[in-house]
């Protein structure tokens, strides 16, 4: 990964020292339903700890730190005291923050998933999945689903970088 010490601004990340998570790799779910981390994703997160959760678009699973989880991911949704009092906000966290696992990563680098949550996006004991390092999360996808849903989106990169230059920009 790519150390990045952000210095922007207000930006609530300045004050943490992360690793970038990229790269894409394969993995293997074994027959105790536990997966390894590729070594440079393990290097990244450098934790013992790291939190699964579903994915926004309901089609894969999110792995990040503890700290990332609590201290960024979940400030987002929950953004005011009065977040609880916003029905959008309790269905986001119920759907998001409710199912969110911590789970230990042991000595070989392992982690075990937990069935519900890898069955919710076709991952199963024995089969094969593909991680995503996407900055400050890894996604865990079936590789089947990732290819269709990979495939249906036809938008370039470029015109996405223009759609969220704009959106930002205003």
């Amino acid at each position: 990964g790519i150390k990045c010490h952000v210095r922007m601004g207000n930006n609530p990340i300045s004050r943490w020292k992360m690793h970038l998570l990229t790269g894409m790799y394969t993995a293997r779910v074994d027959e105790k339903g536990r997966l390894s981390l590729p070594s440079r994703l393990r290097a990244a997160l450098s934790s013992e700890e790291v939190v699964v959760l579903p994915g926004l678009d309901g089609n894969h699973l999110m792995l990040m730190t503890p700290d990332y989880f609590e201290n960024q991911f979940c400030v987002q949704i929950i953004s005011t005291p009065l977040a609880l009092m916003d029905k959008e906000k309790r269905q986001l966290m119920r759907k998001i923050i409710s199912p969110a696992q911590y789970l230990d990563v042991d000595s070989a680098g392992r982690i075990n998933i937990p069935q519900s949550q890898r069955e919710s996006v076709g991952i199963s004991n024995k089969s094969e999945c593909l991680l995503m390092g996407t900055g400050y999360a890894v996604e865990i996808w079936n590789p089947e689903v990732f290819a269709k849903e990979d495939e249906d989106c036809t938008e370039s990169v470029s015109d996405l970088a223009q759609k969220i230059y704009e959106e930002e920009k205003n």
